[in-house]
Protein backbone atom coordinates (compact mmCIF):
# COMPACT_ATOMS: atom_id res chain seq x y z
CA UNK A 1 0.00 0.00 0.00
CA UNK A 2 0.71 3.17 -0.45
CA UNK A 3 -0.03 6.67 0.65
CA UNK A 4 1.38 10.06 -1.61
CA UNK A 5 2.72 12.94 0.26
CA UNK A 6 2.80 15.90 -1.65
CA UNK A 7 5.05 18.78 -1.17
CA UNK A 8 5.11 21.71 -4.42
CA UNK A 9 7.15 23.81 -4.82
CA UNK A 10 7.28 27.16 -6.79
CA UNK A 11 7.84 25.55 -10.37
CA UNK A 12 10.39 28.40 -11.11
CA UNK A 13 12.49 28.52 -7.85
CA UNK A 14 15.46 26.52 -9.07
CA UNK A 15 18.86 27.44 -10.48
CA UNK A 16 19.31 27.54 -14.01
CA UNK A 17 18.64 23.88 -15.56
CA UNK A 18 20.85 22.17 -17.90
CA UNK A 19 21.84 23.01 -21.53
CA UNK A 20 20.00 19.77 -22.94
CA UNK A 21 16.61 20.77 -21.79
CA UNK A 22 15.04 22.18 -24.99
CA UNK A 23 16.17 19.00 -26.66
CA UNK A 24 14.49 16.74 -24.07
CA UNK A 25 11.28 18.86 -24.65
CA UNK A 26 11.83 18.25 -28.53
CA UNK A 27 12.29 14.29 -27.70
CA UNK A 28 8.97 14.10 -25.58
CA UNK A 29 7.06 16.17 -28.46
CA UNK A 30 8.63 13.15 -30.76
CA UNK A 31 7.34 10.54 -27.98
CA UNK A 32 4.15 11.86 -27.69
CA UNK A 33 2.40 11.74 -31.30
CA UNK A 34 3.90 8.24 -31.75
CA UNK A 35 2.63 6.66 -28.75
CA UNK A 36 -0.91 4.71 -28.61
CA UNK A 37 -2.57 5.63 -25.52
CA UNK A 38 -3.36 3.07 -22.95
CA UNK A 39 -0.25 0.72 -24.11
CA UNK A 40 2.92 0.01 -22.36
CA UNK A 41 5.14 1.45 -25.52
CA UNK A 42 8.58 2.15 -26.07
CA UNK A 43 7.66 5.94 -25.40
CA UNK A 44 6.22 5.07 -21.95
CA UNK A 45 9.55 2.50 -21.16
CA UNK A 46 11.80 5.33 -22.09
CA UNK A 47 9.79 8.70 -20.10
CA UNK A 48 9.61 6.11 -17.24
CA UNK A 49 13.44 5.55 -17.04
CA UNK A 50 14.20 9.66 -16.95
CA UNK A 51 15.00 10.58 -12.86
CA UNK A 52 12.45 12.62 -10.75
CA UNK A 53 14.52 15.64 -11.20
CA UNK A 54 14.89 15.57 -14.68
CA UNK A 55 10.50 14.90 -14.69
CA UNK A 56 10.70 18.10 -12.10
CA UNK A 57 12.25 20.19 -15.00
CA UNK A 58 10.51 18.83 -17.93
CA UNK A 59 7.01 20.12 -16.05
CA UNK A 60 8.55 23.50 -16.09
CA UNK A 61 9.37 23.47 -19.31
CA UNK A 62 6.25 22.39 -20.50
CA UNK A 63 4.25 24.96 -18.67
CA UNK A 64 6.65 27.16 -20.68
CA UNK A 65 5.74 25.01 -23.80
CA UNK A 66 1.88 25.62 -23.27
CA UNK A 67 2.46 29.67 -22.40
CA UNK A 68 4.29 30.01 -25.82
CA UNK A 69 1.45 28.01 -27.89
CA UNK A 70 -0.88 30.98 -27.01
CA UNK A 71 1.81 33.61 -27.00
CA UNK A 72 4.76 32.72 -28.89
CA UNK A 73 7.65 35.32 -28.52
CA UNK A 74 7.15 35.84 -25.26
CA UNK A 75 9.96 36.19 -22.56
CA UNK A 76 9.60 33.89 -19.58
CA UNK A 77 11.30 34.68 -16.65
CA UNK A 78 12.14 33.44 -13.34
CA UNK A 79 13.26 34.67 -9.69
CA UNK A 80 16.05 32.18 -8.15
CA UNK A 81 16.04 31.39 -4.69
CA UNK A 82 17.39 34.21 -2.56
CA UNK A 83 17.15 36.52 -5.46
CA UNK A 84 14.95 40.25 -5.99
CA UNK A 85 15.78 39.97 -9.61
CA UNK A 86 14.05 37.78 -12.30
CA UNK A 87 16.14 36.04 -14.57
CA UNK A 88 15.65 35.37 -18.30
CA UNK A 89 13.75 31.31 -17.49
CA UNK A 90 15.98 30.42 -21.27
CA UNK A 91 18.80 31.67 -23.65
CA UNK A 92 17.82 33.25 -26.11
CA UNK A 93 19.08 30.41 -28.46
CA UNK A 94 16.76 28.00 -26.27
CA UNK A 95 13.63 30.59 -26.32
CA UNK A 96 14.26 30.43 -30.18
CA UNK A 97 13.50 26.76 -30.61
CA UNK A 98 11.16 26.99 -27.73
CA UNK A 99 8.80 29.18 -30.04
CA UNK A 100 9.21 26.91 -32.86
CA UNK A 101 8.52 24.30 -30.63
CA UNK A 102 5.45 25.85 -29.43
CA UNK A 103 4.07 26.88 -33.05
CA UNK A 104 4.72 23.61 -34.22
CA UNK A 105 2.37 22.20 -30.63
CA UNK A 106 -0.37 24.75 -30.91
CA UNK A 107 -0.59 23.84 -34.83
CA UNK A 108 -0.15 27.62 -35.50
CA UNK A 109 2.93 27.06 -37.53
CA UNK A 110 1.18 28.55 -40.45
CA UNK A 111 -0.76 31.38 -39.08
CA UNK A 112 0.01 33.21 -36.32
CA UNK A 113 1.90 36.55 -37.07
CA UNK A 114 5.40 35.65 -34.48
CA UNK A 115 5.45 32.16 -35.94
CA UNK A 116 5.56 33.20 -39.39
CA UNK A 117 8.36 36.19 -38.48
CA UNK A 118 10.56 33.86 -36.86
CA UNK A 119 9.76 31.36 -40.17
CA UNK A 120 9.45 28.59 -37.91
CA UNK A 121 8.36 26.53 -40.03
CA UNK A 122 11.99 26.44 -42.40
CA UNK A 123 13.28 24.52 -38.75
CA UNK A 124 10.97 21.49 -38.56
CA UNK A 125 12.30 17.76 -38.31
CA UNK A 126 10.27 15.29 -40.04
CA UNK A 127 8.61 14.28 -36.84
CA UNK A 128 8.11 18.11 -35.76
CA UNK A 129 6.46 18.15 -39.37
CA UNK A 130 4.09 15.57 -39.04
CA UNK A 131 3.35 16.71 -35.46
CA UNK A 132 2.61 20.56 -36.92
CA UNK A 133 0.08 18.92 -38.97
CA UNK A 134 -1.50 17.07 -35.88
CA UNK A 135 -1.93 19.80 -34.33
CA UNK A 136 -3.57 21.80 -36.78
CA UNK A 137 -6.01 18.84 -37.29
CA UNK A 138 -6.64 18.52 -33.65
CA UNK A 139 -7.50 15.10 -34.01
CA UNK A 140 -11.09 15.01 -32.44
CA UNK A 141 -9.75 16.86 -29.43
CA UNK A 142 -10.94 20.68 -30.36
CA UNK A 143 -8.78 23.75 -30.29
CA UNK A 144 -5.42 23.54 -29.53
CA UNK A 145 -5.42 20.95 -27.18
CA UNK A 146 -3.96 17.96 -29.39
CA UNK A 147 -0.42 18.16 -27.71
CA UNK A 148 -1.98 18.73 -23.92
CA UNK A 149 -4.51 15.54 -23.75
CA UNK A 150 -2.20 13.45 -25.56
CA UNK A 151 0.59 14.58 -23.55
CA UNK A 152 -1.07 14.22 -20.39
CA UNK A 153 -2.42 10.68 -21.66
CA UNK A 154 1.07 9.94 -22.33
CA UNK A 155 2.08 10.58 -18.96
CA UNK A 156 -0.89 8.79 -17.01
CA UNK A 157 -0.09 5.50 -18.89
CA UNK A 158 3.63 6.13 -17.37
CA UNK A 159 1.81 6.50 -14.10
CA UNK A 160 0.02 3.07 -14.87
CA UNK A 161 2.03 0.96 -16.61
CA UNK A 162 5.72 1.42 -15.56
CA UNK A 163 6.55 0.90 -11.90
CA UNK A 164 7.91 3.73 -9.35
CA UNK A 165 11.19 3.44 -9.15
CA UNK A 166 12.22 4.27 -5.16
CA UNK A 167 14.58 7.48 -5.68
CA UNK A 168 16.04 8.46 -2.06
CA UNK A 169 14.61 11.76 -1.22
CA UNK A 170 16.24 15.33 -2.37
CA UNK A 171 15.25 18.72 -3.38
CA UNK A 172 16.37 18.07 -7.09
CA UNK A 173 14.38 19.77 -9.91
CA UNK A 174 12.86 23.20 -9.95
CA UNK A 175 9.25 21.88 -10.79
CA UNK A 176 7.01 20.14 -8.04
CA UNK A 177 7.95 17.73 -5.92
CA UNK A 178 6.38 14.36 -4.50
CA UNK A 179 7.18 11.95 -2.20
CA UNK A 180 5.46 8.60 -1.29
CA UNK A 181 5.12 6.72 1.80
CA UNK A 182 4.49 3.13 1.47
CA UNK A 183 3.26 1.42 4.27
CA UNK A 184 1.61 -2.36 5.06
CA UNK A 185 -0.63 -3.50 8.10
CA UNK A 186 -0.85 0.35 9.22
CA UNK A 187 3.00 0.53 9.51
CA UNK A 188 5.14 3.14 6.99
CA UNK A 189 7.35 1.33 5.45
CA UNK A 190 9.73 3.44 3.54
CA UNK A 191 9.25 7.36 2.30
CA UNK A 192 11.25 8.27 -1.08
CA UNK A 193 10.81 10.32 -3.85
CA UNK A 194 8.00 9.95 -6.51
CA UNK A 195 8.34 10.91 -10.36
CA UNK A 196 5.63 13.77 -11.13
CA UNK A 197 3.51 11.70 -14.19
CA UNK A 198 0.31 13.05 -12.21
CA UNK A 199 1.24 16.50 -11.88
CA UNK A 200 2.33 16.80 -15.57
CA UNK A 201 -0.42 15.74 -16.79
CA UNK A 202 -2.91 17.69 -14.50
CA UNK A 203 -1.11 21.06 -15.52
CA UNK A 204 -1.28 20.05 -19.06
CA UNK A 205 -5.17 19.49 -18.70
CA UNK A 206 -5.52 22.56 -16.94
CA UNK A 207 -4.33 24.43 -20.30
CA UNK A 208 -7.36 22.53 -22.06
CA UNK A 209 -9.67 25.23 -23.67
CA UNK A 210 -12.69 25.13 -26.17
CA UNK A 211 -11.64 27.32 -28.65
CA UNK A 212 -8.53 28.49 -30.27
CA UNK A 213 -9.24 31.77 -29.09
CA UNK A 214 -10.52 31.36 -25.62
CA UNK A 215 -9.55 31.06 -22.40
CA UNK A 216 -8.73 27.34 -20.64
CA UNK A 217 -11.48 26.34 -19.35
CA UNK A 218 -10.47 22.06 -18.07
CA UNK A 219 -13.84 22.26 -16.27
CA UNK A 220 -15.83 22.47 -19.25
CA UNK A 221 -14.30 19.36 -21.22
CA UNK A 222 -15.76 15.90 -21.56
CA UNK A 223 -11.92 14.36 -21.59
CA UNK A 224 -10.70 16.50 -18.86
CA UNK A 225 -14.23 15.44 -17.00
CA UNK A 226 -13.71 11.87 -17.90
CA UNK A 227 -9.43 11.61 -17.13
CA UNK A 228 -10.39 12.38 -13.50
CA UNK A 229 -12.74 10.13 -12.61
CA UNK A 230 -10.61 7.50 -14.20
CA UNK A 231 -7.81 8.03 -12.41
CA UNK A 232 -9.11 8.60 -9.05
CA UNK A 233 -11.12 5.48 -9.45
CA UNK A 234 -8.06 3.54 -10.38
CA UNK A 235 -5.57 5.52 -7.97
CA UNK A 236 -8.27 4.07 -5.16
CA UNK A 237 -9.20 0.53 -6.95
CA UNK A 238 -5.06 0.20 -6.71
CA UNK A 239 -4.70 1.24 -3.06
CA UNK A 240 -2.72 4.74 -4.13
CA UNK A 241 -4.16 7.81 -2.48
CA UNK A 242 -3.58 11.15 -3.88
CA UNK A 243 -5.63 14.05 -2.00
CA UNK A 244 -4.05 16.63 -4.80
CA UNK A 245 -5.59 15.11 -7.27
CA UNK A 246 -9.02 14.84 -6.00
CA UNK A 247 -8.91 18.27 -4.78
CA UNK A 248 -8.51 20.01 -8.34
CA UNK A 249 -11.06 17.26 -9.48
CA UNK A 250 -13.52 18.92 -7.44
CA UNK A 251 -12.58 22.41 -8.19
CA UNK A 252 -12.68 21.63 -11.55
CA UNK A 253 -16.42 19.80 -11.40
CA UNK A 254 -17.45 20.61 -8.09
CA UNK A 255 -21.09 19.35 -9.04
CA UNK A 256 -20.34 16.11 -10.57
CA UNK A 257 -21.88 12.70 -8.32
CA UNK A 258 -18.88 10.61 -9.01
CA UNK A 259 -15.93 12.74 -7.93
CA UNK A 260 -18.15 14.07 -4.77
CA UNK A 261 -18.02 9.77 -4.15
CA UNK A 262 -14.45 9.09 -4.48
CA UNK A 263 -13.25 12.23 -2.83
CA UNK A 264 -15.80 11.06 -0.03
CA UNK A 265 -14.36 7.59 0.02
CA UNK A 266 -10.81 8.30 0.11
CA UNK A 267 -11.49 10.19 3.11
CA UNK A 268 -13.06 7.50 4.93
CA UNK A 269 -10.18 5.85 4.02
CA UNK A 270 -7.94 8.18 5.64
CA UNK A 271 -10.22 7.56 8.81
CA UNK A 272 -9.23 4.02 9.54
CA UNK A 273 -7.46 2.90 11.83
CA UNK A 274 -4.41 1.65 9.67
CA UNK A 275 -4.05 4.73 7.85
CA UNK A 276 -4.31 6.68 11.13
CA UNK A 277 -1.59 4.45 12.52
CA UNK A 278 0.90 5.62 9.56
CA UNK A 279 0.15 9.60 9.88
CA UNK A 280 0.71 9.22 13.79
CA UNK A 281 3.87 6.84 13.63
CA UNK A 282 5.84 8.23 10.12
CA UNK A 283 8.44 10.40 10.54
CA UNK A 284 8.60 12.95 7.50
CA UNK A 285 11.91 15.34 6.75
CA UNK A 286 11.36 18.83 8.10
CA UNK A 287 9.51 20.84 5.61
CA UNK A 288 7.39 17.88 4.71
CA UNK A 289 3.66 17.14 5.95
CA UNK A 290 1.18 14.69 4.98
CA UNK A 291 -2.59 16.05 4.06
CA UNK A 292 -4.67 14.03 6.11
CA UNK A 293 -6.15 15.11 9.57
CA UNK A 294 -7.47 13.28 12.80
CA UNK A 295 -10.31 10.32 12.03
CA UNK A 296 -13.25 12.00 13.64
CA UNK A 297 -12.75 15.24 10.76
CA UNK A 298 -11.99 12.53 7.80
CA UNK A 299 -15.12 11.40 8.82
CA UNK A 300 -17.06 14.34 8.88
CA UNK A 301 -15.60 15.37 6.08
CA UNK A 302 -16.69 12.15 4.14
CA UNK A 303 -20.21 12.63 5.47
CA UNK A 304 -20.65 16.42 4.16
CA UNK A 305 -19.45 15.37 0.52
CA UNK A 306 -21.83 12.20 0.50
CA UNK A 307 -24.41 14.02 1.78
CA UNK A 308 -23.62 16.71 -1.18
CA UNK A 309 -23.28 13.70 -3.84
CA UNK A 310 -26.83 12.84 -2.36
CA UNK A 311 -28.24 15.71 -2.94
CA UNK A 312 -27.27 15.63 -6.89
CA UNK A 313 -28.43 11.92 -7.68
CA UNK A 314 -30.95 11.29 -4.32
CA UNK A 315 -31.06 7.68 -6.30
CA UNK A 316 -27.13 7.28 -5.77
CA UNK A 317 -28.17 3.62 -3.19
CA UNK A 318 -24.39 3.01 -3.49
CA UNK A 319 -23.50 6.35 -2.28
CA UNK A 320 -26.00 6.15 0.29
CA UNK A 321 -24.54 2.59 2.12
CA UNK A 322 -21.42 4.31 2.23
CA UNK A 323 -23.50 7.30 4.08
CA UNK A 324 -24.91 4.68 6.36
CA UNK A 325 -21.30 3.62 7.40
CA UNK A 326 -19.83 6.76 8.28
CA UNK A 327 -22.60 8.13 10.21
CA UNK A 328 -22.58 4.74 12.02
CA UNK A 329 -18.56 5.32 13.11
CA UNK A 330 -19.58 8.86 14.11
CA UNK A 331 -22.41 7.13 16.28
CA UNK A 332 -25.10 8.73 14.67
CA UNK A 333 -27.02 5.29 14.56
CA UNK A 334 -30.97 6.82 14.13
CA UNK A 335 -29.27 8.42 11.04
CA UNK A 336 -27.72 5.53 9.92
CA UNK A 337 -30.70 3.55 10.25
CA UNK A 338 -32.35 5.72 8.14
CA UNK A 339 -30.18 5.76 5.33
CA UNK A 340 -29.57 1.79 5.22
CA UNK A 341 -33.10 0.97 5.10
CA UNK A 342 -33.56 3.18 2.26
CA UNK A 343 -30.76 2.52 -0.08
CA UNK A 344 -31.19 -1.64 0.55
CA UNK A 345 -34.58 -1.85 -1.69
CA UNK A 346 -32.47 0.41 -4.49
CA UNK A 347 -29.13 -2.49 -4.38
CA UNK A 348 -28.55 -4.57 -7.49
CA UNK A 349 -25.41 -5.67 -6.74
CA UNK A 350 -24.36 -8.70 -4.04
CA UNK A 351 -21.63 -7.36 -2.29
CA UNK A 352 -22.90 -3.56 -1.71
CA UNK A 353 -26.37 -5.73 -0.49
CA UNK A 354 -24.25 -7.56 1.35
CA UNK A 355 -21.92 -4.30 3.37
CA UNK A 356 -25.56 -2.78 3.86
CA UNK A 357 -26.95 -5.68 5.68
CA UNK A 358 -24.04 -6.08 7.68
CA UNK A 359 -23.78 -2.23 8.40
CA UNK A 360 -27.49 -2.03 9.02
CA UNK A 361 -27.13 -5.47 11.85
CA UNK A 362 -24.28 -3.21 13.31
CA UNK A 363 -26.00 -0.03 13.59
CA UNK A 364 -29.58 -2.30 15.25
CA UNK A 365 -27.33 -3.74 17.25
CA UNK A 366 -25.60 -0.25 18.87
CA UNK A 367 -29.61 0.97 19.38
CA UNK A 368 -30.54 -2.44 21.11
CA UNK A 369 -32.73 -3.62 18.32
CA UNK A 370 -31.22 -7.30 18.68
CA UNK A 371 -33.60 -9.17 16.92
CA UNK A 372 -33.25 -6.73 14.05
CA UNK A 373 -29.56 -6.82 13.91
CA UNK A 374 -29.58 -10.96 14.02
CA UNK A 375 -32.07 -10.92 11.27
CA UNK A 376 -29.54 -8.03 9.14
CA UNK A 377 -26.78 -10.04 10.03
CA UNK A 378 -28.11 -13.70 8.76
CA UNK A 379 -29.21 -11.75 5.44
CA UNK A 380 -25.53 -10.40 4.42
CA UNK A 381 -24.73 -14.26 5.82
CA UNK A 382 -26.94 -15.62 3.25
CA UNK A 383 -25.66 -13.46 0.19
CA UNK A 384 -22.26 -15.03 1.22
CA UNK A 385 -22.69 -18.14 3.04
CA UNK A 386 -18.26 -18.48 3.04
CA UNK A 387 -17.91 -15.13 4.72
CA UNK A 388 -16.58 -14.72 8.16
CA UNK A 389 -17.69 -11.50 8.98
CA UNK A 390 -21.83 -11.74 9.58
CA UNK A 391 -20.88 -15.28 11.23
CA UNK A 392 -18.61 -13.76 13.48
CA UNK A 393 -21.12 -10.70 13.99
CA UNK A 394 -24.00 -13.50 14.94
CA UNK A 395 -21.58 -15.21 17.24
CA UNK A 396 -21.06 -12.35 19.29
CA UNK A 397 -24.27 -11.04 18.99
CA UNK A 398 -25.70 -14.65 20.90
CA UNK A 399 -22.88 -14.18 23.67
CA UNK A 400 -24.40 -10.72 24.07
CA UNK A 401 -27.93 -11.77 24.94
CA UNK A 402 -26.53 -14.48 27.06
CA UNK A 403 -27.28 -17.11 24.53
CA UNK A 404 -24.12 -19.38 24.68
CA UNK A 405 -25.06 -22.33 23.10
CA UNK A 406 -26.29 -20.14 19.99
CA UNK A 407 -22.66 -18.75 19.90
CA UNK A 408 -21.00 -21.81 20.23
CA UNK A 409 -23.71 -23.30 17.07
CA UNK A 410 -22.21 -20.17 14.70
CA UNK A 411 -18.94 -20.51 15.81
CA UNK A 412 -18.75 -24.40 14.91
CA UNK A 413 -20.42 -23.13 11.22
CA UNK A 414 -17.27 -20.53 10.92
CA UNK A 415 -14.80 -23.44 11.73
CA UNK A 416 -16.07 -25.32 9.34
CA UNK A 417 -15.18 -23.03 6.63
CA UNK A 418 -12.66 -23.74 3.71
CA UNK A 419 -9.14 -22.89 4.97
CA UNK A 420 -8.32 -21.43 1.77
CA UNK A 421 -9.01 -17.89 1.11
CA UNK A 422 -10.93 -18.07 -1.90
CA UNK A 423 -12.87 -20.49 -0.42
CA UNK A 424 -14.15 -18.31 2.57
CA UNK A 425 -14.39 -15.28 0.36
CA UNK A 426 -15.21 -12.44 2.15
CA UNK A 427 -16.57 -8.86 0.80
CA UNK A 428 -15.38 -7.12 3.85
CA UNK A 429 -11.90 -7.37 2.75
CA UNK A 430 -12.77 -5.82 -0.70
CA UNK A 431 -14.50 -2.65 1.53
CA UNK A 432 -11.89 -0.13 0.63
CA UNK A 433 -12.00 -0.75 -2.98
CA UNK A 434 -15.25 -2.20 -4.39
CA UNK A 435 -16.33 1.35 -4.77
CA UNK A 436 -13.44 1.77 -7.52
CA UNK A 437 -14.41 -1.27 -9.58
CA UNK A 438 -14.96 0.17 -12.43
CA UNK A 439 -12.02 2.07 -12.93
CA UNK A 440 -10.36 0.08 -15.55
CA UNK A 441 -13.55 0.08 -17.75
CA UNK A 442 -13.38 4.17 -17.21
CA UNK A 443 -10.01 3.95 -18.50
CA UNK A 444 -10.65 1.51 -21.71
CA UNK A 445 -13.73 4.27 -22.48
CA UNK A 446 -11.13 7.31 -22.04
CA UNK A 447 -8.09 5.40 -24.22
CA UNK A 448 -10.15 4.22 -26.98
CA UNK A 449 -11.21 8.11 -27.84
CA UNK A 450 -7.93 8.50 -28.58
CA UNK A 451 -6.50 5.31 -30.23
CA UNK A 452 -7.61 6.45 -33.54
CA UNK A 453 -4.27 5.68 -35.99
CA UNK A 454 -2.86 9.68 -37.25
CA UNK A 455 -2.71 10.80 -40.64
CA UNK A 456 0.23 9.43 -42.48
Amino acid sequence: MMLLAPLVLSALQAAAPPSDRVAKVERWLSIVQHHVPGTNDEGVREIAAWDPAELSQLFVDLQSLATLMRAPGRVLYYRPRGSRQDVRLYTQTQAARMNVLACVAGGIIASDPECLRRKAGTELTEDLSRLAMLSFDARGVGADNYILKYGALLHTDVALFAPDTAVPLSSGGPGPQRFRVDMADGQPTSIHQSAVHWEISRMLLDEVRPTRAGKPAPGRDDMVHDWYIATAAFMQYFVHYDTTHLERARQLFPNDRDILFLCATQHAIYATPRIQNVAKTVVLPSGYFMQMSGDREELRQSQALLRRALTVDSQFAEGRVRLGRVLALQRQFAEAERELNEAIPALEDRPNQYYAQLFLGSVEESLGKFDAAKSAYERAASLYPSAQSPLVALAQLARRRGDRAGALRTMEILFALPGDAEGRRDPWWTFDTWHARDAEDRLVELWQQFQQEPPQ
